[in-house]
């Protein structure tokens, strides 16, 4: 158990280490690149409303059963 802690503290004191470093970066941006975030943005949106359209159903029906298990509709069998 001693190597055990040893080895962690070891291994997140050099995981602190590497992400606390200064690293150079060589990226670019252009004029383009917040466009294609904004797109992303409204794709995702959209493609979730889209997904909530078609299985609201079955959202619905999930949120909504009631306690006795029975469906909406049903009626007792009659005697």
């Amino acid at each position: 158990m001693k190597y055990l802690k040893s080895f962690l503290y070891t291994t997140s004191a050099f995981i602190l280490f590497y992400l606390i470093a200064p690293n150079p970066v060589y990226a670019y941006l252009d004029a383009g690149s917040g466009s294609y975030v904004i797109q992303i943005l409204i794709a995702v949106f959209i493609g979730g409303a889209f997904g909530i359209k078609i299985f609201w159903r079955r959202i619905y029906a999930f949120f909504s059963k009631s306690s006795t298990g029975e469906k909406k509709g049903d009626q007792p069998p009659k005697q």
